[in-house]
């Protein structure tokens, strides 16, 4: 009995051994292929949040217009289709402003493309200041602009076509040594009035090209 004892705390010594008065427990480290198992799914979850993060990348590029930063027609049919989607299921107003610039061809064929594109920027920049961070911002293509209005009437659209038409006025870009001003053409629609993309879209257009040929008419 005494020597199982002895044997008993021969054996506790070996796998407990005393440090500084205190018992600890024998580290055991972990097996090669274990620790090549952990830098292997380390490695798999980098790649998968680099992925991520390019897909993120060129789903926003997708979306955005390369010179100005605004919604691309693509993005702005998406903000829209939720847009009109929201006031059939709820009756959320929306307006939408279609315009684009006068004389802008001018500019480009006396000044430049390197005109014409700053002069965009210029505009986008301009509709950046006197927009809200609920609105939806569109650069369609050319001197192409498009403005949703969330929440807004045909009233409340009105006067924010009044307030861009001014600031552009009176905010010329400085190009080379030229100030080059935007003069725009405006039409508007509402979803009360055009409850679906299409209609939304053709009416503002059509009401913004009768604006043109108004002012042509007016100049001749």
């Amino acid at each position: 009995m005494k020597q199982q004892a002895i044997q008993t705390k021969q054996n506790a010594s070996r796998r407990w051994p005393a440090i500084h008065g205190q018992s600890t427990y024998n580290f055991v480290p972990a097996p090669p292929e274990l620790t090549v198992l952990r830098t292997h799914i380390s490695t798999l979850e980098e790649r998968i949040e680099h992925q991520a993060a390019m897909i993120e990348s060129l789903a926003e590029k997708a979306n955005h217009d390369s010179l100005t930063g605004l919604y691309n027609r693509r993005g702005m049919e998406d903000a829209l289709a939720k847009a009109i989607e929201n006031f059939n299921r709820y009756g959320h107003e929306g307006a939408l402003m279609m315009f684009d610039l006068n004389g802008f061809k001018q500019v480009n064929d006396v000044y430049g493309h390197a005109a014409g594109d700053a002069l965009l920027r210029h505009v986008a920049d301009i509709l950046r200041q006197n927009s809200r961070g609920t609105d939806s911002l569109c650069r369609l293509g050319g001197d192409e602009f498009m403005v949703f209005l969330v929440g807004a009437g045909l009233s409340q659209a009105l006067i924010m076509a009044r307030r861009l038409r001014m600031a552009l006025e009176h905010q010329p870009v400085n190009y080379d040594g030229n100030s080059l001003n935007a003069n725009i053409s405006v039409g508007i629609a509402t979803l009360e009035e055009a409850p679906s993309l299409p209609e939304l879209i053709e009416l503002a257009d059509s009401r913004m090209y009768r604006l043109k040929q108004a002012l042509k008419s007016l100049r001749a």
